[in-house]
Formats: C-alpha cells, structure tokens, sequence
C-alpha cells in the first residue's frame, strides 16, 4: 500500500543528495595574493612591481631599492579574464601581461591591451603554479635575467624556452617558502 507512494518520491530523494561532479571546474578569485618565484638561486622570492617601466621583477622584499614595489594579486580561475595587481598602498597597476610567441619578451603590467602583442588573459593555476593556458595546452615558459642591482632578476616569457645570456627557467606559484600560502 506504500510502496506506490515510495516509488514515486524515490527520484526526488535521489536527486536531493546529489553531488556535483568532482572534475567540475569551479571558478574562483583570490584576492590579496602573492605569486612567488622558484628558480636557480631564486628560492621563493615575491614578485615586484617596476614604478618607472611598469614591468614585472622578482625579488626580495626586505631589500630591493626603491623604483620596486610590492604587489599583491586578484587571480581568477577564469582564463578570459584579466589577472590585476595592486601596490602596497592600493594604487593598481593594471592588468598582467605576456608576449605569446617572444624568444624572451618582458613580462608586465599594462592599464589597457594597448599592443597586439601582448596578451592581458589566458592565465589559470595548476595546482599552485601559474599557467598561460593556449587552447588545450597549459604552458609555464617564464625565465628570470639578472640586472644590475644584485638581488633583482627581470621577468620574462620564452616561448622557445632557450636559454638567453643569464637567463634561467622560474616557476611561478602563490605559495610561499616554507608551505606559506599567499593569501
């Protein structure tokens, strides 16, 4: 006598414990971040914005001279958006941004795509490492060269992944020496 009722509620019960998929991509934002590179001789160093060029530097936070800031990050899981960065004293500096397709181009932050060239979307986390995600490809081609102020190494994108002068392979991950994540 109940075993009609029970039928039909059976799919609803069903459908009320269910779960989505663990392989679902959820986008996220995470604010406040701090991407940190790991290369030869770069052991977890933040990286930094250049006040007079507007481009990328890793390097370390307690010493670098003053034409750097420090810089923390809105990262989105959403490849077609814009990953933006912000100075300690809240001032944006403007979108990060790329050279696809460079042997060694500079790595920065523009305010608009103000140049075909570079490219302000794409990136994603993989794990805790950023990737420039082209099509169905994850890529993570960015190499640090030393400058003249000892402890300061420019950010660049190398899509032949060839080695440059002093240049060396970096990877880029929002956390921190020591297990410390960034936010």
């Amino acid at each position: 006598m109940h075993l009609p009722t029970f039928l039909t509620l059976l799919p609803f019960l069903a459908f009320s414990t269910a779960k989505p998929h663990p392989f679902v991509t959820r986008q996220t934002t995470t604010t406040s971040a701090t991407i940190y590179a790991y290369g030869t001789n770069i052991s977890g160093l933040p990286l930094v914005y250049g006040l007079s060029d507007g481009l990328a530097y890793i390097a370390d936070t307690s010493s670098f001279p003053s034409t750097l800031s420090a810089i923390t990050w809105d990262i989105t899981t959403d490849t077609s958006t814009a990953w933006n960065a912000t100075t300690s004293n809240s001032t944006s500096v403007g979108s990060f941004f790329i050279t696809p397709g460079s042997s060694l181009g500079a790595v920065g932050f523009t305010s608009a795509n103000t140049t075909s060239a570079v490219t302000t979307t794409g990136f994603s986390l993989f794990g805790e490492q950023v990737v420039f995600v082209n099509g169905s490809t994850y890529e993570s081609q960015f190499w640090a060269s030393s400058t003249d102020t000892d402890g300061v190494w420019a950010l660049y994108w190398n899509s032949d992944g060839i080695e440059e002068g002093s240049s060396v392979p970096v990877v880029l991950k929002t956390i921190g020496p020591s297990g410390t994540t960034s936010s």
